[in-house]
C-alpha cells in the first residue's frame, strides 16, 4: 500500500507525521476537494481498523500544537467515536437499516449510477474514484449521497450499502449515520442538499474544468422529504473488563488491531488468533480492494500482537467464524476466548452465534471494551457539538 491510504501501523505513523505540520491549516482547507487530497490527513482507514488509535493521533497533535490551533482537526478525529457511541447506544437503528435492505432491489437506474453513468460528470468521477481507490473526500461523499437521495430519489439504504462495500475507512456507524444525516433522518428538519454553487466553491479548478458535464442538473435541487421516525432513547454502554481463565486465548479482529495497546496487553494468553472472516466479507459484497486492505491490516495486527505476547499468531481465512473459533479453542485447549468487543455492525451480528458455539464446547467468550471508549461513547447522547463539549477537557490524554 502507498502512503496515500495507510494499511499498517508504520504507514499510519508516517502519514500522521507527514500531516502534523499542516494540522493548524486543516480548518480552512478541509472542505476543499483537490486531486490527491493533500489537505486532509487520510488517516481514517487506520482508525477504522485501529492500527492507529484516535488517542494517539490526538496526543501527537497536542504535542506539536496548541489546542486552539487544531480544534477543527481534533473534532474530526472525535467524529468517528461520536458516531460509534451514538449507534452503540441505539443499535435498533442499525437493525432497522439491515431489515430495510432485505426489501429493496437494485433498479436499472441505481445500477447505472454506481458504475459511473449518472450523466453528471463530476459525480461519475467520484464513483470511479471510490471504486478504484476505496476513498472519497468527505465533501464528495456528502455531494454524492445527496444526489443519490434527493436528486435520483433512490433509497438511502442502497447508497449506504454501496459506500460500505468500497470505503476502506467505512464502518457501520460513521457510514450509516452519515447517510441518515444527508437524508434528513438524523436531525429532524435538517437534510443535506447538493448545490452547484457549493461544488464550484470547493472543487479544484482543474476538476471543475474537466468534469463540467451535467452540472446544470444541480442548479435547482429540492429536498426529498422522507418519513420521520422518532429516534430511540440512548442506552448506557456498560464497561467490560478482561476476565481470563486458566487457559486464555486472544481473538483479534479487524475492528481493533492494537491489542498490545489495550486492556488485553497485560494478559498471559496461551494462543493468539487473527481471523479474516471472508464469509462476512462475501455476504456484505466487500470489494476486492477492501478485502485486501483488511487482510493486510489484520496481518500487521497479528505481527504486532505476536511480538508483544511472545507467541505465534495464526491468521486464517474463514467462511464460518464460529466454527473456526471453536476449532482453535479445542486445539489449543482454551477455556476462555477474550477479544476487544466489536462495535455494532456486521461483525457484531455474528457474536451471538459465536458465543453459543463456544459455550456448547465449554468455552467462555469475554468481550472487553476500552475504558476510554466507554467514557467517550456514553457522551454521544445527542448532537456532535454537545458531545464535543463533554469530551474536550480530557481529549487525547487516555492511555487506551
Amino acid at each position: 500500500m502507498s502512503d496515500f491510504l495507510p494499511t499498517n501501523r508504520s504507514e499510519a505513523l508516517a502519514r500522521l507525521e507527514a500531516f502534523l505540520p499542516f494540522a493548524p491549516d486543516y480548518g480552512a482547507a478541509r472542505n476543499h476537494v483537490v486531486a490527491g487530497h493533500a489537505n486532509v490527513s487520510r488517516l481514517s482507514p487506520a482508525t477504522r481498523t485501529r492500527v492507529l488509535l484516535e488517542s494517539e493521533i490526538l496526543a501527537a497533535a497536542r504535542d506539536r500544537h496548541a489546542a486552539g490551533e487544531i480544534e477543527k482537526f481534533e473534532q474530526e478525529v472525535w467524529w468517528r467515536l461520536y458516531w460509534k457511541g451514538w449507534l452503540e447506544q441505539r443499535p435498533d437503528v442499525w437493525t432497522e437499516y439491515r431489515e430495510a435492505l432485505k426489501s429493496l432491489s437494485w433498479t436499472k437506474r441505481a445500477r447505472e449510477v454506481v458504475v459511473g453513468e449518472s450523466g453528471i460528470s463530476i459525480l461519475d468521477h467520484f464513483t470511479r474514484e471510490l471504486i478504484e481507490t476505496g476513498y472519497l473526500h468527505n465533501h464528495a461523499r456528502m455531494w454524492w449521497a445527496s444526489w443519490w437521495i434527493h436528486g435520483e430519489g433512490l433509497p438511502w439504504e442502497l447508497g449506504a450499502q454501496f459506500f460500505l462495500q468500497h470505503l476502506r475507512d467505512g464502518d457501520a456507524a460513521s457510514n450509516t449515520l452519515s447517510w441518515r444525516w444527508v437524508a434528513g433522518l438524523h436531525t429532524r428538519g435538517k437534510a443535506y442538499l447538493v448545490r452547484r454553487s457549493n461544488l464550484e466553491r470547493y472543487l479544484a479548478a482543474e476538476l471543475l474544468a474537466e468534469h463540467a458535464g451535467g452540472m446544470e442538473r444541480l442548479e435547482s435541487p429540492a429536498v426529498r422529504e422522507l418519513p420521520w421516525k422518532e429516534l430511540p432513547s440512548p442506552r448506557k454502554i456498560e464497561s467490560a473488563d478482561p476476565h481470563p481463565g486458566s487457559r486464555t486465548g486472544i481473538w483479534i479482529h479487524d475492528e481493533d488491531l492494537s491489542v498490545e495497546r489495550s486492556p488485553l496487553s497485560d494478559l498471559e494468553p496461551v494462543a493468539l488468533l487473527a481471523t479474516s472472516p471472508t464469509g462476512i466479507w462475501e455476504r456484505e459484497i466487500y470489494s476486492p480492494g477492501k478485502c485486501s486492505f483488511l487482510r493486510e491490516a489484520l496481518a500487521d495486527g497479528a505481527v504486532r500482537a505476536a511480538r508483544h505476547f511472545g507467541l505465534d499468531c495464526r491468521t486464517p481465512e474463514t467462511s464460518d467464524l464460529a466454527t473456526a473459533l471453536v476449532a482453535w479453542a479445542s486445539e489449543e485447549r482454551i477455556d476462555t476466548v477474550i477479544a476487544l468487543s466489536p462495535f455494532t455492525g456486521p461483525l457484531a451480528e455474528e457474536i451471538s452465534g459465536v458465543e453459543s458455539a463456544l459455550s456448547r464446547s465449554g468455552v467462555r467468550l469475554n468481550l472487553v471494551r476500552r475504558p476510554a471508549d466507554v467514557a467517550a461513547m456514553n457522551r454521544a447522547t445527542g448532537g456532535f457539538f454537545g458531545f464535543w463539549e463533554r469530551v474536550r477537557e480530557s481529549r487525547g490524554r487516555s492511555r487506551f
